[in-house]
């Protein structure tokens, strides 16, 4: 093989390689960007807690949550993706399975930085 081809193979190799990094990126992993996160709804049970709410942002669709109770602050992460046929939908509600009596404050996170979205007191 000449020099032209095995850098034309290379090069074919390394832009597919980038293009299905930022597919997953998009449509797999997605991301904890909480800046389009509108709150409609948060109810405070003895046995569980419920948040409701949508994104503003339309080409965005909720994915999944994951939550950490540390001490009586909940910190809430929620997933959002690129609107696909599996997640067509920016809005949500989902039941986090912690006491709400144990629970003062709630925040949104995305690992970096919090917003407050329920203060007890």
């Amino acid at each position: 093989m000449n020099k032209f081809v095995k850098l034309s193979i290379f090069g074919f190799v390394l832009l597919v390689i980038v293009f299905l990094f930022i597919y997953l990126k998009m449509f797999v992993f997605g991301n904890k960007d909480y800046s389009s996160i509108v709150i409609d709804k948060v109810t405070v049970g003895s046995s569980e807690v419920i948040i409701k709410g949508h994104y503003t942002d339309s080409g965005i669709a909720f994915k999944d949550f994951s939550y950490k109770q540390v001490g009586n602050e909940l910190y809430v992460s929620v997933v959002n993706v690129v609107i696909s046929k599996k997640n067509n939908s920016g809005s949500f509600e989902f039941k986090v399975p912690v006491s709400g009596m144990n629970v003062n404050v709630i925040q949104l996170t995305d690992d970096k930085t919090t917003k407050v979205i329920y203060n007890k007191g």
